[in-house]
């Protein structure tokens, strides 16, 4: 099977690129050609191994209509028998215009919580348009398929992410009660209120230490809360390398999140025979954590409804054992081999649709019913911009876009500001 993927910029060391770099090198390993595309710079070293039989190919992401032709023209001269786009935003409207007329399949991946893509990164009706335009799709979780229209279900795969087991780490002989997180600071981590519910126990709890490990834009808004906070057993670390010596030395693992795409760090700590508390609310986790059996689901997501349930593991070391084995047994369920075999599954019965896909029927001149004719539409309207990833309107945007390093000194200047 020729498959061809999106890798995005494979110098990035995010949860997109490493799982979807982890597809390519598995299928790849598993002896199909396999063609990696990436805009990042060749000049620069991969984040992962690439193995020699993994075929790279760069281009230029700006969105801009005029480079559809010659990345058309590159995909139909490797002639793959499926193309997948991995996203959580709305780039998948540059590959789905490429894709357009050749024949070959395309599945759709997406990797963050629809409700977050059609709110917060993209919008409802485009993102329908798209579902309607994929040969296959792909979800990470089962309640996400409640995101999409009934009669688009059928086409619709539910997969979560690959986590290896844990590996074998010698331990110091004594260490202090350990509460982790582990994770990107970002505002929808929501570490700072995990600050302030450690807080809330400090005094009950002396001998027990919260360490949290991570960068990102939210580390000023985290140093504060701590300061606040004023409790020396809060201590706040940099970016780890070494994942597995951190989840190894804690005995509970908080991920406070309001949202998530898929809790890969929740399957982390679960194959470390860790418990996780996290939020009722919060998807992604909610799935995982089965409240009283691998962890605790904080029914407000407030710091006190939180030290409420932290409160209970901290107190209790059988139950933070009995709650590490359950955590352990579930975490099999996502061991890379399961999930690969998966995924070659769903990637052969994309490349079944190979010269009659969804796409092909957007220039096709009969009804295909009312709900269908609407996406067919909006696609056709999405396909025919000037940018596939911005209106019309938007013209400065599209200024920006078609000149990546200005783009890029005004992103660095808008994390500064």
């Amino acid at each position: 099977m020729r498959i061809a993927i999106d890798l995005h910029d494979i110098h990035r060391t995010g949860g997109l690129e490493k799982v979807v770099a982890g597809i390519a090198v598995e299928m790849a390993m598993r002896g199909h050609q396999v063609t990696a595309f990436t805009y990042a710079s060749p000049a620069e070293r991969p984040t992962f191994p690439v193995p020699q039989n993994l075929d790279v190919r760069h281009y230029t992401f700006t969105g801009d209509a005029e480079t559809v032709p010659v990345l058309r023209a590159e995909l139909t001269s490797i002639d793959p028998d499926v193309f997948v786009s991995p996203s959580s935003f709305n780039n998948i409207l540059f590959w789905a215009a490429v894709l357009r007329g050749t024949g070959i399949p395309l599945l759709y991946s997406e990797h963050t919580n629809p409700w977050r893509i059609e709110e917060e990164r993209w919008n409802k009706a485009e993102r329908q348009a798209v579902l309607w335009a994929a040969d296959a799709v792909h979800l990470l979780m089962p309640p996400f398929l409640d995101s999409v229209p009934p009669n688009l279900r059928n086409k619709c795969n539910v997969i979560g992410n690959p986590v290896p087991p844990a590996p074998t780490i010698a331990l110091s002989a004594t260490h202090a009660p350990c509460l982790l997180s582990l994770g990107r600071f970002a505002k929808v981590k929501q570490i700072p209120l995990l600050v302030r519910a450690f807080a809330l126990l400090s005094s009950d709890f002396p001998q027990w230490e919260l360490h949290i490990w991570g960068a990102g834009e939210e580390k000023s808004a985290l140093r504060k809360a701590i300061a606040i906070a004023n409790c020396p057993q809060i201590h706040l670390h940099g970016l780890t390398l070494q994942p597995a010596q951190q989840f190894s030395q804690a005995d509970i693992f908080c991920i406070p999140s309001r949202f998530e795409g898929f809790g890969l760090t929740v399957v982390e700590a679960f194959t470390h025979g860790l418990p996780v508390v996290g939020f009722a609310e919060c998807s992604g986790v909610n799935s995982l954590v089965r409240s009283g059996h691998n962890g605790l689901l904080a029914d407000a997501m407030t710091a006190e409804s939180l030290a409420a349930s932290l409160r209970q593991l901290m107190a209790d070391p059988d139950l933070r054992h009995s709650m590490g084995r359950n955590a352990r047994q579930d975490a099999r369920t996502f061991a890379p081999s399961a999930i690969y075999d998966q995924w070659e599954q769903l990637l052969q019965k994309t490349a079944a649709c190979k010269g009659h896909t969804r796409l092909q029927l957007l220039d096709a001149p009969q009804s295909l019913g009312k709900e269908e004719d609407a996406w067919r539409v909006c696609m056709r309207s999405l396909c025919a911009r000037k940018n596939l990833l911005l209106r019309d309107s938007q013209w400065l945007r599209r200024f920006i876009w078609r000149r990546p390093r200005l783009k890029a000194w005004l992103k660095r200047l808008l994390r500064k500001a």
